[in-house]
Parts: C-alpha cells; sequence; structure tokens
C-alpha cells in the first residue's frame, strides 16, 4: 500500500503545473515570433539589397548613357570642328581712328536785309531783275542762266547783290552770291559778284550752308572752288547745320572730282569730321555713288575710315556693295584697307557687304571681286543664319553667282578637312 502511494504521488509529482505549461506556451509563441520576425527581415534585407542593387545597376546604366552621349557629343563637335564657321574666322580687324564730332554751325546772319523789306522802287525794279535772271533750278541742264547777261547787269546795278532772296525751290533767304555757284556760274561772274557785296561770302543758310557749302553740293568748277580758297582761305572748314563740310556736301552730290580734290587738299582732316548721322565723307561718297578718284582721294586723305561704320554699323564697304555697286569703287576700298577681314565686318542685322551685294543684286564683277578678296566671308551668316549663297538662290542670281558660290565653299570645306 504504501509502494503504491509512492508511485501515485511520484506519477502526481510528475504531472505539470498549469502556469507552467502556459509559460511553455508563450515561451514557445515568442520563439517562433521571432523566427518569423527573423525570417521576415532577412526578407526585407534581401529586398532591400535587391532594390539597392538594381538602383545601382540603373544609375551605373544612366552613367554609361550619358557618358556614351558625351562621347557622341565630342564625336560631333570634333565633326562640327572640321566645318568652317563664322564664329571660327578672326573678327574684322579695326585700327585707331581719330574721329571727331563737327562744331555748331553758324547761323544766318540776323537783321540781314531781304527783298520784301525793300521800299525804293528803283532798287525794287533792279531786285526784281536780277531775281528774274537768277531764278532758275541748277538740277535743271536746260536752264536759261545767262552769264553775260549776269555779269553785264552787276556792274551797272551792285546794290542787289547786298539783298537776301527767296528763290523757288530753296528754303529761307540766300545772297546771289550763293545762288550764282548753284547755278555753276562762271568765275567772272562770281568775281563781280563777289566785288559787289563781299561779305556774302561768309553767310549761311539754314539748308544749305555757306558758299563753299553750295559749292560742294551744286558741283562748282575747280576755278570757282579756287576763287573761294582765295577770298576766304577758313571757309573749307564751316560746318552746316547737320554737321557737314564743304566735303560732305562734294560726297553727297558727286562734285566733280578735280574741285573734290582742291576741297579736300584745303581742309584734310574734314575726312575725319562725323556729321550729325555719323557719317564720314567716304560713308557719304560711297552710299551715293561718287568716282571711284573720289573714293580714292578720301581713302588716302585718312586710310582708316574705310573701318568706320555710321547707322546701323555699315562701313563704306556695306555702302559701296550695295548702292549702286561697281567694281572700281569696292576695289579702291578694298586696295586702301589691305586687309581682307574688312570684308568679315558685320553691320547691326549680321550682313557682310558679300551679303549686301548679293541682296543688292550686284553685277557679277562685285561679287567675285568680294569673294575672291576673303574667300572666308561665303560661310559667314547673318543674324538670320542666312548665307550668301541662300541669299543668292533666294533672290534668284544667275547662275554663275550660285557656282561661285559653291565652289569657294567647296574648296574650302576640302582645305579644312585636309
Amino acid at each position: 500500500m504504501g509502494e503504491k502511494d509512492e508511485k501515485k504521488k511520484k506519477k502526481k509529482s510528475k504531472s505539470i503545473d498549469p502556469e507552467e505549461e502556459v509559460d511553455k506556451k508563450d515561451k514557445k509563441k515568442d520563439k517562433k515570433d521571432k523566427k518569423d520576425k527573423d525570417d521576415k527581415k532577412d526578407k526585407k534585407d534581401k529586398k532591400d539589397k535587391g532594390d539597392k542593387k538594381d538602383k545601382k545597376d540603373k544609375k551605373d546604366k544612366k552613367k554609361d548613357d550619358s557618358t556614351q552621349g558625351s562621347d557622341e557629343k565630342k564625336s560631333k563637335k570634333s565633326k562640327d570642328k572640321d566645318i568652317v564657321k563664322p564664329d571660327s574666322f578672326k573678327k574684322s580687324k579695326v585700327p585707331k581712328m581719330d574721329l571727331f564730332e563737327a562744331d555748331p554751325a553758324d547761323t544766318p546772319t540776323e537783321g540781314a536785309k531781304k527783298y520784301g523789306d525793300v521800299t525804293n522802287q528803283a532798287l525794287q525794279k533792279k531786285c526784281k531783275k536780277i531775281y528774274k535772271l537768277l531764278n532758275h533750278d541748277p538740277w535743271n541742264l536746260i536752264h536759261r542762266y545767262d552769264d553775260d547777261d549776269m555779269i553785264d547787269f552787276v556792274l551797272d546795278n551792285p546794290e542787289p547783290c547786298s539783298i537776301k532772296f527767296e528763290f523757288d525751290g530753296f528754303s529761307g533767304c540766300i545772297y546771289p552770291f550763293s545762288m550764282c555757284i548753284a547755278l555753276k556760274a562762271s568765275r567772272d561772274t562770281m568775281e563781280s559778284v563777289y566785288d559787289a557785296f563781299p561779305n556774302a561770302i561768309k553767310e549761311t543758310d539754314w539748308w544749305i550752308g555757306t558758299p563753299y557749302h553750295y559749292a560742294g553740293a551744286y558741283g562748282a568748277p575747280p576755278d570757282v572752288v579756287q576763287f573761294l580758297i582765295l577770298k576766304h582761305p577758313n571757309g573749307a572748314d564751316a560746318v552746316n547745320y547737320y554737321g557737314r563740310t564743304a566735303l560732305h556736301m562734294g560726297s553727297l552730290f558727286k562734285c566733280p572730282d578735280p574741285s573734290m580734290e582742291i576741297l579736300c587738299r584745303k581742309y584734310p582732316m574734314a575726312c575725319q569730321i562725323k556729321d550729325k548721322d555719323g557719317y564720314l565723307p567716304i560713308h557719304l561718297a560711297c552710299e551715293n555713288g561718287a568716282s571711284s578718284n573720289v573714293v580714292r582721294l578720301l581713302t588716302t586723305t585718312y586710310q582708316p575710315s574705310v573701318y568706320a561704320t555710321c547707322k546701323y554699323g555699315m562701313t563704306p564697304l556695306h555702302f559701296a556693295a550695295s548702292h549702286d555697286p561697281r567694281r572700281s569703287v569696292v576695289s579702291a576700298i578694298l586696295d586702301a584697307a589691305n586687309e581682307p577681314t574688312i570684308c568679315k565686318a558685320t553691320d547691326s542685322l549680321g550682313h557682310t557687304p558679300l551679303h549686301m551685294a548679293l541682296m543688292a543684286l550686284a553685277e557679277f564683277e562685285v561679287v567675285e571681286c568680294l569673294v575672291t578678296f576673303c574667300p572666308e566671308t561665303v560661310w559667314m551668316k547673318t543674324n538670320k543664319g542666312e548665307l550668301p549663297l541662300e541669299i543668292a538662290k533666294r533672290k534668284r542670281a544667275p547662275k554663275e553667282y550660285t557656282e561661285l558660290l559653291e565652289h569657294e565653299m567647296e574648296r574650302i570645306l576640302l582645305e579644312q578637312n585636309s
């Protein structure tokens, strides 16, 4: 009996306590949760590693792509270097220039006697006669002006020469002395009118200026210009309301070459004076069709003027290539510059003289002269990106123009790539 009880007691002692069982279960559960957590963490780590790897691969790929793109760009850039472009050219050389603004102009004399102020009937009659003798259009080659009649009248009636008249087609009042110059009167007439009223040689007006300006504007013969210098030596440096000297006016209105030579020799500094619009005599000469002799005279007197710019950044060569373009005038400027970069000068729109010549459909000799002097300009573009060849095609220039440009473009490319 005792043994049985002891066995039962042992068996009973072997049975598990409920609380202990719960602890065991909790421990088991914790162990399982920990295992699950570790598994999840491992999975997450693996995923993160995978993501990092993917990102790295993508980054490397992107880097490779950008490197490849960069290589392609470099390759393209090096390829572009082989093609001649305007930026690769040496820019136009501009020498140092001493240019001057015009001094203030003199004003007409106040209180000068005018035809309308004359009350004396005898003088009125004389004024009416001289007015009739001189009231002609200077630009009309068939005008009825007569030198002999004028001389005869003035010798007998000097008084009207001291009176100002409003002649048809003229703005303001001028003395008969200035009007005689406008009508290209002979030196004998000029001497007679001068003797009648010497002060008229120093007078100016608001429109044209002094008698010197009239000589330049209306193409006075050389002997009349010499007479002006003889009687009023300092008159050649006078400027009119527009800031122009007699040399400016002669350049503007195509004064005869010998007269221009006298004016230029008398006052060479006029070649360096800018008028109110920034024009030098050389600009006015090239813009208005002056002879090549006059252009050479002006460039010889002051050589740097060929590089001077005026309105819209235009040089004399721009004007020569586009306004009444002639090879002789273009050659005169190129000879004076003696430097190909003169042809690379661009105006405010990026036009070179070659662009201007093609837009004006200048004679082939002019275009050929510009291309020969500076072949690189065939590859220069305007601000709008237009090549000379494209302008020639747009203007439907003759075939010889396009052939010349294409030939030069191809030749330059071959030289660059060789």
